[in-house]
C-alpha cells in the first residue's frame, strides 16, 4: 500500500451560516473535510481556522469544532488560527493555529492544504523557517490564468465570484510565493465542471451521518445558486482541492510561472484589485504546479467516501494480537526464544513497556464499569513477519487463573483479543452497535470510545456472534504508512 500522507488542514469552515438575511455562506469546506477523514490515502493529523468566509475567527473556530466532535476522530484537535491578515500580526502573540502545525511539522513530513485565507500558512513560513522542509507541498484554492478570467457559475450571477481565499490576505501570498515552498494551486478553472445537484443532495440524504448532514446544510446554499445564480448546482471548491491530496493522478496540470498584478476590479466598479494570474504568458515570478482539470471519475469516488457505511474507510491494518499471560517476562522469553520476538519500540525510540498501568479510561474502555485496573503491560515485534503481540498481566482485576481446555482446530471461538487499527473510533463505534450479531463488552447505554489519558490513542471492544473479541484502535502510531520501530 501507497504510504499515507500526513495532512494538516487549514480551512475556514462555515458550513451554510447566513451571512445576510437572504445569503448563505460557503458549505464547501465540510465536504473537503469529510472526505479526507474518510480516505484512507491520507491521515488528518489536525486543523486550524482561518478568515475567508467569515469575518470572524471565533465562527470558523467554532464551525470546525463542532463538525468534528459530531464527525471526527478523538486525535484530530482543532486550533484557532489567526484574527487578522498577515500585515497587522507584528507584535501579536502567535495564534494556537500556527503552533499547532509547527509541532505537526516537527513530528514528520507534512502536506498542508489551504482552503481559506493562507494567514496562518504564512506566518508558520515566517516564524518557523527551519522547519520548512518537511513540508512537502502547500495545496492552495486559488488562482486563474488571467485578469480577463471571471469565475461565473450562473446564467444570470449578477458579478463574478471573487478569489476568495487570495483576496483575503493577498500579503500572506506574497510572502507564500516569496518562499521555496513546493506550491499547488488549485484555482476555479478546476472545479468549474464538477457539480453538486439537487439529485446529488437526495442521495447524501440516503447515507451516512455526515452525508446527511452536509445535504442538509447545503439546500439553502444551492437553493441561492440556482435562484440567484441562476445554477443548477453549486461548485464544490474545496472538496476539489482535498481531492488533490486524495489523488495527485485525478488532476491536469502545468508547472507554470505566477505573479500578482493589479488591474479594475470585477466585482467592485470603479476600483482596483490584486489578482493571483498563472500562466504560460508569465514570465516573471516563481514556477509553482497548476491545476487545469480534475477527471470526471473523481466525483463519484468523493461522493461514495462520504456517503459510504462501507468499514473499508476506516481499517487501516492489523495492529497487534493480545495475548493475557501469568508472567511477562516468562512470556516475553518464551516468545524470543520460541519464535525470535523482539521487544517493540515506539517512533521516539522508547521501549512499549508500561508497568503497573491504572488509568480509568483503560479501565473503562477494556469495559470494567468501575474504572479501577492495575496491568502490565509489554509489546512485542516480529521484525521479519511484521507482527506485533500484546502482552498482559492483570494485577487487578483477576480474571480465572487456569487456562481453559485447548479447543480443537474446527472448534468454535477465538483468540482473546485481535486488534484492529481505525481511523475513526467514534464513526466504527456507531456503527457497529447498530449491525445484528454485535454485542459490545460493556451492555450499558453510556459505554462509548474514551481517549486515554495522556495517550493519542481511543478504543472499545466489541463481541462477534463466534465469541471472537475484537479490538478497534485508533491513534498508536503503527498500522498502514506508520510503524513503531
Amino acid at each position: 500500500m501507497r504510504k499515507q500522507k500526513r495532512v494538516w488542514i487549514d480551512t475556514d469552515i462555515t458550513l451554510g451560516r447566513k451571512n445576510s438575511l437572504v445569503s448563505y455562506c460557503d458549505v464547501d469546506d465540510g465536504y473537503a473535510i469529510a472526505a479526507l477523514l474518510r480516505s484512507v490515502e491520507v491521515d488528518v493529523v489536525g486543523i486550524s481556522s482561518t478568515l475567508g468566509n467569515t469575518n470572524d475567527i471565533a465562527v470558523s473556530t467554532q464551525v470546525a469544532k463542532d463538525f468534528i466532535a459530531r464527525f471526527g476522530p478523538n486525535s484530530v484537535v482543532v486550533n484557532q488560527g489567526a484574527s487578522a491578515p498577515f500585515e497587522q500580526q507584528d507584535g501579536q502573540a502567535l495564534p494556537k493555529g500556527v503552533s499547532a502545525m509547527a509541532e505537526a511539522l516537527a513530528a514528520g513530513p507534512l502536506w498542508i492544504l489551504g482552503i481559506g485565507a493562507a494567514t496562518n500558512i504564512a506566518l508558520l513560513a515566517k516564524h518557523y523557517p527551519q522547519l520548512l522542509g518537511n513540508i512537502e507541498k502547500v495545496v492552495l484554492l486559488a488562482g486563474r490564468t488571467s485578469i480577463d478570467q471571471h469565475f461565473i457559475s450562473g446564467h444570470h450571477q449578477p458579478k463574478p465570484f471573487r478569489d476568495l481565499n487570495f483576496e483575503a490576505d493577498v500579503v500572506a501570498y506574497k510572502y507564500l510565493l516569496d518562499s521555496q515552498l513546493d506550491i499547488c494551486l488549485v484555482p476555479y478553472q478546476a472545479c468549474q465542471p464538477f457539480w453538486l445537484t439537487q439529485h446529488d443532495l437526495l442521495g447524501m440524504l440516503n447515507g451516512s451521518n455526515v452525508a446527511r448532514y452536509l445535504a442538509e446544510k447545503s439546500e439553502p446554499w444551492l437553493l441561492e445558486w440556482e435562484v440567484v445564480f441562476g445554477a443548477s448546482g453549486f461548485n464544490p471548491f474545496d472538496l476539489i482541492a482535498a481531492a488533490y491530496l486524495i489523488d495527485e493522478q485525478w488532476f491536469s496540470s502545468e508547472h507554470w510561472q505566477v505573479e500578482i498584478v493589479q488591474g479594475p476590479s470585477d466585482t467592485e466598479k470603479g476600483k482596483t484589485k490584486d489578482y493571483l494570474i498563472c500562466s504560460d504568458t508569465v514570465s516573471s515570478g516563481r514556477s509553482v504546479e497548476y491545476c487545469t482539470a480534475i477527471s470526471e471519475q473523481s466525483k463519484a469516488v468523493l461522493l461514495e467516501r462520504i456517503k459510504s457505511h462501507d468499514m473499508q474507510h476506516f481499517v487501516l491494518g492489523m495492529s497487534h494480537v493480545n495475548i493475557i499471560v501469568d508472567d511477562i517476562s516468562k512470556a516475553t522469553e518464551f516468545y524470543q526464544r520460541a519464535l525470535g520476538f523482539v521487544l517493540a519500540k515506539d517512533d521516539q525510540g522508547q521501549l512499549m513497556d508500561y508497568q503497573g498501568v491504572t488509568m480509568s479510561s483503560f479501565a473503562l474502555d477494556a469495559g470494567l464499569s468501575d474504572g479501577k485496573v492495575n496491568v502490565d503491560v509489554r509489546f512485542l515485534h516480529h521484525p521479519q513477519a511484521g507482527l506485533y503481540l500484546e502482552l498482559m498481566h492483570y494485577n487487578y482485576p483477576q480474571g480465572k487463573q487456569q487456562l481453559p481446555p485447548q479447543p480443537k482446530t474446527y472448534d468454535l471461538g477465538g483468540p482473546r483479543h485481535i486488534a484492529m487499527e481505525v481511523s475513526n473510533c467514534n464513526e466504527v463505534f456507531n456503527y457497529l452497535k447498530k449491525q445484528p450479531g454485535v454485542t459490545m463488552i460493556n451492555t450499558s447505554n453510556d459505554y462509548h470510545p474514551n481517549k486515554l489519558d495522556g495517550f493519542p490513542i481511543t478504543f472499545f471492544y466489541w463481541i462477534d456472534p463466534y465469541g471472537v473479541q475484537w479490538e478497534m484502535e485508533e491513534g498508536r502510531q503503527m498500522g498502514l504508512s506508520r510503524s513503531i520501530v
